[in-house]
This record gives structure tokens, C-alpha cells and sequence, in this order.
């Protein structure tokens, strides 16, 4: 039956290019160019990694109507500021493609990166008449700006890249755009490392052995970082047996990931992603987060889905026998030693990569709640077991209220769960961010951090924040000035 409707597909490509395909003649325009993108494959992923072409056409006053699933409209719309979009089925049908091409009007450029044109698309091509096809299907006479043969062994937004080149864009910026993080982004609950073992299909996800094992050796290994398990609606089950059969207790599943939004949260508070060739992947880069990504090794073949490369990313690569591969176009993501994964997140974890400007807050010194001298004598021997840079710090805090709201959601570090009251019956969470303080009667920036006690009455005040450094003279101070990395904080207006 499956080589039936080959066969069946194959000759209705051929009726139809017979029938339909010419080369396109259209008549010059006048007003702004109408560029239509295709995009109902409903992949998420893809959608991000061509994210900024939409962003980049604006150079070119351009006019973009993506074609797409239901989905992924509010993406295109909201977060990509694309001008249009019809909504259609995934890989919709000849009907419905008629109906879109009297929705579109006139169209100028027709933006179709595939492989292959399916039947009613060059149907879809014929009615529309735009000036320009852009396609890696340069066997087909519709298609005037053959990019298959030409983009051979680029990357996907360096092929993105290449069209809007040939539009007329001189420089091209690249960066993928995110959805918008939800409210999880400015939480301090946020899980340090994020593992995601699910794909679209199970071929291309972890198996269940292998995710145990995973998670098991990366908890082991950093038994001071809270690691969170991603998630799907439909793996959301999946992945709390998985929490149950791991058994550590810095190991969870994510309580609520439901939309792509929820995830870019996650994404941008974690301070390093796991994750297997799918969305995430693409989002982590967006969102410069340290990325491990795990991908097929296909050989020599080409693979234009690798992320790009970055200081801040890694790939393992799970063996594969690509001849199996091409038989049934299943792959095995398990092929990979869990050791290479610790490796390259010992690596990016050590590297210092967030170049990022310095943000500078005004504070003015003000009273405590008069506490930090008795609990820091017994947390910070706590603390610096895995943090020892602050070793030597003096047991008291300086409070400080800044002249603006400061959000933490990438602390440098944050510790497990510290039992450090005398009864040990509770525990407590604690971040720590590298800071300056600069001082009017002293010539160098002082090192200092900012000491984010999780069960602190200041973290309701977000102008209110605790310091601890080294002993330090402020008899007669009342101000100074904070510096810190940006990436370190979220928007003020969370």
C-alpha cells in the first residue's frame, strides 16, 4: 500500500508540472513588494530558525503574509511582526490553496524553501504569477531563483540569508527571534539546567533508559544545580515517570510548560539546555543560553539544522547507521556516551561567555532587618562548600535600596536546598550574583555579590536588595553604585 501511493504521488507530480508548471511571467509592480512565506509544515523549530528573515525584510519596506497553521499564527503575528497571515491546514489542498490565492491578491515573491513542491503547491504557484520563486526544487520551471543546487552546504539561515540578499538587503543580522517569555522569566524557582528528551516523534527522542541514565550521572555530577525536565503537552506524563524513576532530588519535571512562551522563560533563566534536535535547541540559541545539543551523525552528509556554531554551544552526536536511516528514515538518538554530555557541560560551564554590557544602579545604604549577622555565620560555611569565592566574606550583610527595580533570573550561582538553622528542619535556597561596588572615597570597584535568600521578606521589594563582600569600612557612607553583567537581570518591568 505505502509503495502504491508513492507511485501514485509520483505520477500526480508529473501530470501536474506537465500541466502547470511555466515559467513565471508577471508584470513589473509599483507600491511595496508583497512577499508571501509558506510555513504550514507546523514546526516550531523551523519557524525560529527563519525567524529573522521576517524581521530583516522590513529593510526592504517590504509586505509579509506567511501561509500557516493555526498554531503558529500568533507566533508570526505577535512575535515575528509579520503584516498577515492566512491561516491553512498542514500542507493544505488544492481547494484551499485557491481559496488563499484570492485572499492574497498580488504577490511579488514567493519565499518556498523545500526539497520538493507537492502537486497542488505548483498548482498554487501557477494562479498566483509572482515574479519570484525562491525554492531548493530547481528541477521545476515555476521556480526562477533556484537555490538547491546553489545553497548546497550552507545552513538554513545562511540559505534564509541568501534570498534576502538577492531581495536587496546589503547586511543581514541573523538572530533568531524567541517568543516572548512568560512570567516564569523573572522567577527565582527556575531550574539551573533544563534537559529536554523529547522530539516530535519517538525515533527522534531519548529513549527511556537512556534519559534515566542521563539525568541520573548529570544530577550526580552537579548535586548544587536543580535540573528540570522538559516537556511537551503530550510527553507531560512521560516525563514525570521519568522524575519518579531517576530518584534524585535535584531532578524535576517543570510544573507547568504548556506554550512555547513558557518554555523561552525556562530557557532564559536556566544557565545551560540539553536537549535532543528539536525547538529547544533553536530557542536556546536564540536566547544565548548554554546549549548541549544532541544530533544524528549522519556521516559526511550535510546537516543544515545544526545550530551555528558559538562559544556557547555544543553538539554530541549520537551514531547512527545512515543506510537504515535512508531505508526507513528512522534515527537513533541514543547511540552517545552520557560522559561526552558532562564534558561539554563542565566546559561552557567554566567558560565566562556572557559578554554582555555592565548595568549600573544607583543605591543608597540603608538599615536591615537586623538578622544577617547571626544566619550568614551559619549559612555562608554552607554556601561556599560549592561557591568558595565567597568564602571570605564578612558574616553581615549591606542593604541596599537602588534607584530602580533589579530582577535576578541568571544568578552566577544558586545553591541546593541548605539546611542551616540550628534544627535543620528547614531548608533554604540562596543566589549569588557577582557585583561591584563603587565608592566615592575609595579608588578601585570593590568585588561584592548580591545575596538572594529565597525565603527573605526583600525579595517583595525588588529595589531592596542584600550585599555581602569582604570587610569593608562605611562608617559615615550612605551611597554608592552597583555594576553588574545585564544578562544577569530580567526586564524591570516584570
Amino acid at each position: 500500500m505505502l509503495n502504491l501511493q508513492k507511485t501514485w504521488k509520483v505520477i500526480a507530480r508529473f501530470l501536474i508540472r506537465c500541466l502547470a508548471d511555466r515559467h513565471q511571467v508577471s508584470a513589473a509592480s509599483s507600491g511595496p513588494l508583497h512577499i508571501v512565506v509558506p510555513r504550514w509544515d507546523a514546526k516550531l523549530g523551523d519557524a525560529i530558525v527563519s525567524s529573522f528573515f521576517f524581521r530583516e525584510a522590513r529593510k526592504l519596506n517590504a509586505r509579509v503574509t506567511v501561509l500557516t497553521v493555526p498554531e503558529l499564527a500568533a507566533l508570526h503575528l505577535q512575535d515575528f511582526g509579520v503584516d498577515r497571515v492566512i491561516v491553512t491546514d498542514a500542507n493544505p489542498g488544492t481547494a484551499q490553496l485557491f481559496k488563499v490565492v484570492r485572499q492574497l491578491g498580488r504577490v511579488d515573491v514567493v519565499v518556498h524553501l523545500v526539497g520538493r513542491i507537492q502537486p497542488a503547491e505548483i498548482l498554487f504557484l501557477r494562479f498566483l504569477r509572482p515574479a519570484r520563486v525562491y525554492s531548493f526544487d530547481d528541477g521545476l520551471r515555476c521556480v526562477n531563483r533556484k537555490f538547491g543546487a546553489a545553497t548546497a552546504g550552507l545552513s538554513v539561515p545562511e540559505r534564509f540569508e541568501r534570498v534576502l540578499m538577492d531581495l536587496g538587503v546589503s547586511e543581514v543580522e541573523r538572530k533568531y527571534i524567541v517568543p516572548r517569555p512568560s512570567q516564569i522569566y523573572c522567577a527565582f524557582d527556575a531550574p539551573q539546567i533544563l534537559v529536554n528528551p523529547y522530539a516530535s516523534r519517538p525515533d527522534k527522542s531519548l529513549d527511556f533508559t537512556k534519559a534515566v541514565l542521563l539525568l541520573r550521572v548529570m544530577a550526580d555530577a552537579y548535586p548544587e544545580k536543580s535540573v528540570g525536565i522538559m516537556y511537551s503537552p503530550s510527553s507531560r506524563t512521560d516525563a514525570q515517570y521519568l522524575e519518579a524513576e531517576v530518584k534524585r532530588k535535584n531532578v524535576k519535571a517543570l510544573k507547568s510548560l504548556t506554550t512555547p512562551g513558557e518554555a523561552a522563560g525556562y530557557i532564559s533563566c536556566a544557565q545551560a539546555v540539553v536537549s535532543v534536535d528539536t525547538a529547544i535547541v533553536h530557542m536556546a540559541v536564540g536566547l544565548e543560553t548554554r546549549l548541549v545539543a544532541i544530533y544524528p551523525a549522519m556521516g559526511t552528509e550535510h546537516n543544515p539544522w545544526l545550530p551555528p556554531p558559538s562559544p556557547r554551544t555544543s553538539v554530541v552526536y549520537s551514531q547512527q547507521d545512515v543506510h537504515r536511516y535512508h531505508r526507513t528514515g528512522m534515527k537513533e538518538m541514543n547511540e552517545f556516551q552520557v560522559e561526552e554530555i558532562i564534558a561539554s557541560l563542565d566546559s561552557l560551564l567554566a567558560t565566562d561567555i556572557d559578554s554582555d554590557e555592565l548595568l549600573s544602579f544607583q543605591a543608597r545604604i540603608v538599615p536591615g532587618l537586623g538578622v544577617a549577622s547571626r544566619t550568614l555565620a551559619r549559612q555562608l560555611p554552607l554556601i561556599s562548600l560549592n561557591f568558595p569565592e565567597v568564602k571570605g566574606c564578612h558574616p553581615g550583610t549591606v542593604n541596599l535600596e537602588l534607584d530602580r527595580p533589579l530582577i535576578v533570573n541568571k544568578p552566577d550561582h544558586r545553591t541546593a536546598p541548605l539546611a542551616w538553622t540550628q534544627s535543620g528542619r528547614t531548608t533554604e535556597v540562596f543566589d549569588l550574583v557577582r557585583i561591584g561596588l563603587e565608592f566615592d572615597h575609595v579608588e578601585k570597584i570593590i568585588p561584592a555579590w548580591l545575596y538572594i535568600a529565597h525565603a527573605s521578606p526583600h525579595r517583595q521589594t525588588p529595589t531592596i536588595h542584600e550585599v555581602i563582600a569582604g570587610p569593608m569600612d562605611l562608617a559615615d557612607v550612605s551611597s554608592c553604585r552597583v555594576h553588574l553583567r545585564a544578562s544577569a537581570v530580567a526586564p524591570t518591568e516584570c
